[in-house]
């Protein structure tokens, strides 16, 4: 169950973004200037690797435990820059966007969150079957 819940978060952090923020919403912004563009596609792309490696050691390699660490990376990055935001202006969304919300949260805030949060505990879970295994 866990290969398929670390699947699950590896495809939220790695393929959602991509096709949620290329867009006017984020990389074809045009409030946004050209240096922040090549941000975000540095972000998708990066996080697009990781995903692929994270599911091909998942499911060629059968290691649960490296990709879990390398979703909980994309994860907690978004985890880290969002609760960081008042330090540099940050902003969970962007002026003029709509953007849903689950019990007042904002969507992406909650998503990524709860996939840090799952894979976190999928990530324990695995640790502490390998260490009884042994």
């Amino acid at each position: 169950m866990g290969k398929y819940i670390t699947t699950l978060c590896l495809i939220v952090g790695g393929i959602v973004p991509i096709i949620v923020d290329i867009g006017s919403s984020h990389l074809l912004n045009p409030d946004w200037d050209a240096h922040a563009r090549v941000h975000e596609v540095w972000r998708l792309s990066t996080n697009f690797l990781i995903f692929g490696l994270g599911i091909y050691l998942l499911w060629v390699k059968k290691n649960e435990v490296l990709p879990a660490f390398l979703s909980l990376c994309i994860h907690l990055g978004f985890v880290f820059s969002a609760s960081t935001m008042s330090l540099y202006g940050g902003a969970a969304t962007g002026e003029g966007v709509p953007e849903p919300s689950i019990i007042g949260i904002p969507l992406n805030v909650f998503m990524f969150s709860a996939m840090f949060a799952i894979q976190s505990i999928v990530l324990i879970l695995t640790l502490k079957q390998s260490v009884t295994a042994e």
